[in-house]
């Protein structure tokens, strides 16, 4: 299959990855911990870090853009709020969610390790932590709130 608009044009043979951060395309990157118990193993999870995925804010712009790994599938949804409004604050104060704000790290030039892919590997991978002792989101949190 062919894809138009290829932005890499002429690039794709020593390119490996368009970094967004760096290019402005995302301002902040945050982890959000939820208390979702759709399934009923997460209830022996801690209640509120049942459950993360990672929110992006769009540079100079009210749009987000959410990346959540369900257990069924993988759900990346936009939001397009006015320029002021504050996604990550309405989350924490009109939700009772815990949102961390973080810095995505380029991850070591190494495997990952190999465990189940959980909401918890995502995220873990999409901000650049290798941890093979962080399997729960409430272990997440704690290591984000070291880094």
């Amino acid at each position: 299959a062919a894809c138009s608009g290829d932005i890499f044009a002429g690039e794709r043979d020593y390119l490996m990855r368009f970094d967004v951060f760096p290019s402005g395309v995302f301002a902040e990157s945050y982890v959000v911990f939820a208390d979702n118990t759709s399934l009923w193993w997460l209830r022996l999870l801690k209640p509120g870090f049942r459950h993360c995925y990672v929110l992006l804010r769009f540079f100079n712009s009210g749009r987000w853009l959410e990346l959540n790994p369900l257990s069924n599938q993988f759900v990346a949804s936009f939001y397009d709020y006015p320029r002021d409004f504050d996604f990550a604050d309405y989350l924490r104060h009109h939700k009772g969610m815990t949102v961390c704000r973080v810095e995505i790290a380029e991850a070591p030039l190494k495997c990952a390790p190999l465990p189940f892919f959980t909401c918890v590997e995502f995220v873990k991978r999409a901000i650049g932590i290798h941890d093979c002792f962080v399997h729960t989101p409430w272990q997440l949190y704690k290591k984000i709130l070291k880094l």
